[in-house]
């Protein structure tokens, strides 16, 4: 049996973590500077859910689709948290849009997290470049 690495043990949930980022908000707006900060390493999997969810909203489509195409090469290149130029860094979102979406992110990460585990934390760390491709291919296929 494979021994399981320690950051991968103590690993958060996901779910949790957004939580957390929830109830940390500030109550009039956040930034996505404030975000990805405040999500660190978990920024990459929580920020291309949001865009993936708001992706699915037929008027809202094109611009979600870019920036994850962009996340998905900084994905691919080993970045261990996204980039953003400082115009997306400091742009202010209402705190409501981020608790909305948030949470019917949530729920999707618990139906989720009912069936993933952390296995194979080695296989893990190697698909998750194989995960940006697909993910930048879907991007680009729109």
């Amino acid at each position: 049996m494979q021994d399981i690495p320690t950051d991968t043990k103590n690993r958060a949930l996901s779910s949790r973590v957004l939580q957390e980022v929830i109830r940390q908000a500030p109550a009039e707006y956040v930034t996505v500077g404030w975000l990805t900060s405040t999500l660190q390493r978990n920024s990459f999997g929580i920020i291309m859910l949001c865009l993936g969810l708001v992706a699915t909203i037929p008027v809202g489509s094109s611009v979600p689709g870019l920036i994850l195409a962009v996340m998905a090469v900084q994905l691919i290149s080993g970045r261990p948290e996204p980039v953003f130029p400082d115009f997306i860094l400091t742009r202010r979102l209402p705190t409501k849009h981020l608790l909305r979406l948030g949470n019917g992110a949530i729920h999707v990460l618990k139906y989720f997290e009912k069936a993933v585990h952390p296995r194979w934390p080695t296989t893990f760390e190697v698909a998750k470049r194989a995960v940006g491709v697909v993910i930048l291919l879907l991007a680009i296929c729109r």
